[in-house]
């Protein structure tokens, strides 16, 4: 499965200045990140915009910058951490709901992706092997994968639904709608997966033993 293509483009956003003088060098780390950013540099965006946070913690946009060059490294985890924080500091601010639905929605699908690498990984080790044989190793999702696939599938449904609550004029509203739409009916097939191991489950642990005579 492929991570879900970015239906607007994330952007940094720049911080407003003000005589502060912790603002001024936030405001001069963040445009340096940005330029990082614009090269690429995506480790070094991300050391600047740390440091930033180290100057002020109060400053919404360095939060959200940070969460999105995380999400540009593959750093899900960290970037929900970050953006979480951008939206407590400034809750009307749209952008920061999708930001997070992508990023949540890109970890499920890391999860995926991961499974289906040791497949292909171990495929090409037993290329000698027979089909039958590689049929037998082929990977799996765990319950406890499909449990947080779940997860992060609804936080993305959620964040995205606040996203067109919060920008009412998106231009991407039917693409975002119909992302929400394939999400759901990706939760719904995990869950009815889920369902259906619990009960063979219950079903396998519930046999009579054999009386021994």
């Amino acid at each position: 499965m492929k991570k879900v293509v970015l239906l607007i483009t994330i952007l940094f956003v720049s911080v407003i200045s003000t005589a502060c003088i912790n603002n001024l060098a936030v405001q001069e780390l963040n445009n340096k990140a940005k330029e990082y950013m614009a090269n690429g540099e995506t480790e070094k965006a991300i050391c600047r915009l740390r440091s930033s946070i180290d100057l002020d913690t109060s400053i919404f946009e360095t939060h959200y910058n940070l969460g999105v060059a995380l999400i540009e490294n593959k750093e899900y985890a960290e970037a929900q951490s970050a953006l979480q924080n951008a939206i407590k500091l400034k809750p009307e601010f749209a952008d920061s709901y999708y930001s997070l639905a992508v990023a949540f929605e890109n970890e499920a699908s890391d999860i995926i992706n991961g499974v289906n690498k040791e497949a292909d990984e171990d495929a090409v080790s037993d290329d000698d092997s027979s089909n039958d044989t590689k049929a037998d190793k082929k990977k799996e999702l765990t319950e406890s994968d499909k449990t947080k696939i779940v997860e992060y599938y609804n936080s993305a449904v959620d964040n995205y639904n606040k996203y067109l609550v919060k920008q009412t004029d998106a231009k991407d509203k039917d693409k975002i709608l119909s992302q929400i739409d394939y999400l759901n009916s990706e939760i719904k097939k995990y869950n009815t997966d889920r369902n259906t191991s619990l009960n063979s489950s219950a079903v396998s642990t519930t046999k009579e033993s054999p009386v021994l005579e």
